[in-house]
């Protein structure tokens, strides 16, 4: 029986080859526009080694070996209090119902602490959870500079904010719509409390879906203060609401506590352990869309900095430095800075691996269900950042095909680490892995070397016509034009990633890209076609309408892919059907594809490598099989019938039946409208399978991570677990 509980795509990027930017349907997150964050943030955090004791003398000491050990040199810059640094809020406030600051741990306070590490030149950050004092209800505390007071934007006193340092019982929730004015007025005078002490960064924990009105609110009420406040959410959020942590927020914690909480007698060592930074590997992809200048996918703490005491061998600590890098994520670090190991400092010093993390630019898996994992980015300049990780307890060698990648052909490849080049690699690049190690590289494809991505019609919606090279011309410079469809290579394109949610516009006839020529801003400018030069003048963000279709945005000027009579031009956005275009997939005839899910990254495969009718089709991790195989043969009736490389039988709806959770199967062609399927566009790189026999949808059965997962037919629900890449 299909068990209840889907999983529902949240503007989640698939898979393997690609990176696409989200369903036709989703809204596009938009960053909190409060002008800080343009990277990750780098830094340290009380709470991993401090805990429930940190005092000021703790705190500028750890903020003075910041400083002192060449830290602050390499961009670790804010100095992060987390909890325990006030009195009982159910108890005590100050007199506009706010947390007062523990004068026994902070006797000079909080402006004096946020004065010496600026001092240092670093920043300074504190924490916060949701609601209101209990207090200062009970008192009702005036709200500053205001006739309103703490009853007026409380409604329920049963139920509680969370609060880790005294528990529940001592924030109430606000409300929001009771006063709206009076409970932003309260925000406000806590954020310019904050505000007057120097704080850039407030970390605000305890934060679930109950709390997306004090996110907005407390984002408005840092704004307001005019001063540049970095806002982190804490913990364990919710991907369904990831572009609403975006929009308010410029960092959102994706998983529970790095910390192990396993130390003896008191101490905070071992710090963390390696299952707490392995099960980041299956959370993460959920959030990849949402990372991005403005705001970052936080995984936690980065406990890299006192050698055995971080609980982790050392090829974990340069895993967990790697995996932290390659996704963007903030490195803020939870170590003890007073006492830091030589070899630990010498992998957070690495320049190079730095600036992997600053380019913001995350990762994503090639195939989630094999412990050894391959991640990738592609990057403007037309090379890939490549993370191999081996996550089993045994040596295990790890590859990269470069077709998963997203290109065929040769490669230089770099190691990122050492600062080496490896030389030239063909079809693909292997390492052999100790356990829980890993290999950050760089891989730049060489010239002239062909995608691997899916083919597309890009037909514009106001005149139904294909966009085409002139002439079918091969040549730098051949114009952009729309024509009634033909069948041609010409009017056959590639989507190639270029990093940061932009793509390539690759034909697949000449291998040139979709340029702006010159390049110039001049509004009705005729594209052309020109090599890759990796400018970005021929790179595009594809953004969906919220309609099943798209615009296609120059990342050079900011303009719009439209038409102009037959000529194909750029032109300041609009909303005119003329910048819209439809993505129609296009499979290869003849070519065999590994199909793979957006949600897992796992493959369609046939149960036992079996060529019998009847033989279950399941997931399974990429095994290089040919049963992993499949083609798409052309109907018709512009259905496809989707062929088994190995056994040459069709997927197939047995039965027949309408059942919605029924298993698929291969079976011979019988000419069934149960093994025919329509293509159905999904987002760049991604399609969906569409039953012609009862419109179901091919789906994966609860986005499972395990292998042998039945692939099965589901209506439409939007999960990602309905959609597939074809990669070559």
């Amino acid at each position: 029986m299909r068990a209840i509980g889907r999983c529902l795509l949240t503007l989640v990027l698939p898979v393997a080859a690609v990176v696409p930017l989200s369903l036709g349907t989703a809204a596009v997150a938009h960053a909190e526009a409060n002008g800080v964050a343009a990277t990750p943030p780098m830094g340290w955090s009380s709470w991993s080694y401090l805990r429930s004791d940190p005092t000021e003398a703790k705190i500028e000491a750890e903020a003075k070996a910041m400083q002192t050990s060449g830290l602050v040199a390499h961009g670790y810059t804010y100095v992060n209090l987390d909890d325990f640094w006030y009195l009982n809020p159910s108890t005590t406030v100050d007199g506009y119902g706010r947390w007062v600051p523990d004068s026994t741990k902070f006797p000079d306070g909080m402006a004096a602490v946020s004065s010496y590490v600026h001092g240092l030149g670093e920043k300074f950050g504190m924490y916060l959870t949701p609601g209101i004092p209990v207090a200062a209800y009970q008192q009702n505390s005036p709200i500053e500079g205001t006739s309103y007071h703490a009853q007026d934007i409380v409604s329920d006193t049963t139920d509680y904010e969370t609060n880790y340092n005294y528990g529940s019982g001592s924030m109430y929730y606000i409300d929001y719509n009771k006063n709206p004015a009076a409970a932003q007025a309260y925000l406000n005078s806590w954020a310019d409390e904050l505000a007057s002490w120097g704080v850039d960064y407030l970390k605000i924990d305890g934060v679930g879906d109950g709390d997306i009105p004090d996110i907005e609110h407390w984002s408005q009420a840092l704004q307001q203060t005019g001063r540049p406040i970095y806002l982190g959410l804490s913990n364990n959020l919710d991907p369904k609401n990831g572009s609403l942590w975006k929009q308010y927020a410029n960092g959102w914690r994706i998983s529970g506590d790095i910390e192990c909480y396993c130390g003896t007698n008191g101490s905070s060592y071992p710090l963390t352990d390696w299952s707490n930074v392995a099960s980041r590997f299956s959370i993460v992809p959920k959030w990849i869309a949402y990372a991005g200048p403005g705001g970052w996918n936080d995984l936690d703490s980065l406990e890299v900095g006192n050698g055995s005491n971080d609980g982790l061998t050392t090829d974990e600590r340069r895993t967990q430095l790697t995996f932290w890098a390659i996704e963007g994520a903030p490195l803020l670090l939870g170590t003890d800075l007073t006492n830091l190991d030589s070899g630990d400092l010498s992998l957070l010093t690495n320049s190079n691996v730095i600036a992997v993390d600053q380019a913001g630019n995350p990762a994503r898996p090639v195939d989630q269900l094999s412990q050894q994992q391959v991640w990738y980015a592609a990057n403007a300049d037309g090379s890939y950042t490549v993370g191999l990780f081996n996550l089993g307890s045994s040596s295990a060698t790890v590859t990269a095909h470069f077709p998963d990648l997203g290109f065929s052909g040769s490669a230089d490849v770099q190691d990122v680490w050492s600062n080496s080049d490896l030389g030239t690699s063909s079809g693909g690049f292997s390492a052999t892995l100790n356990p829980h190690a890993s290999r950050l590289l760089r891989i730049t494809p060489g010239t002239g070397d062909g995608f691997t991505t899916m083919h597309y019609n890009v037909v514009n919606v106001s005149s139904g016509q294909y966009l085409d090279v002139s002439g079918a011309s091969a040549a730098d410079g051949a114009g952009i034009v729309q024509q009634p469809a033909d069948g041609a290579a010409d009017q056959q394109w590639q989507l190639a990633p270029a990093g940061n949610g932009s793509y390539r516009v690759a034909n697949v006839g000449s291998g040139k890209l979709v340029n702006i020529p010159g390049p110039t801003t001049a509004s009705g400018t005729q594209l052309i076609q020109y090599h890759d030069d990796h400018g970005s003048n021929s790179q595009w963000q594809i953004a969906p309408t919220g309609s099943g279709t798209y615009t296609i945005t120059s990342r050079y000027d900011g303009q719009n892919i439209g038409t102009s009579g037959s000529s194909v031009v750029q032109e300041p956005s609009s909303a005119a059907t003329t910048q819209q275009w439809k993505l129609v997939p296009v499979p290869a005839a003849g070519t065999q594809y590994k199909l793979v899910n957006g949600a897992t990254d796992g493959r369609m495969d046939v149960n036992g490598d079996s060529t019998a009718d009847g033989a279950d089709i399941l997931q399974w991790q990429d095994n290089g099989q040919s049963d992993q195989l499949w083609t798409f043969d052309l109907q018709s009736d512009g259905s496809y019938t989707i062929v088994n490389a190995h056994s040459g039988k069709l997927l197939n709806i047995p039965g027949p039946t309408t059942a919605e959770g029924t298993q698929l199967i291969q079976y011979h062609d019988d000419g069934g409208s149960n093994s025919r399927w329509t293509l159905v566009d999904a987002g760049p790189n991604l399609v969906q399978f569409k039953s012609v026999y009862d419109g179901d949808l091919v789906d994966l059965d609860n986005s499972s991570l395990s292998n042998g997962a039945a692939v099965l037919q589901w209506p439409s629900d939007s999960g990602s677990n309905q959609t597939w890449t074809l990669v070559q």
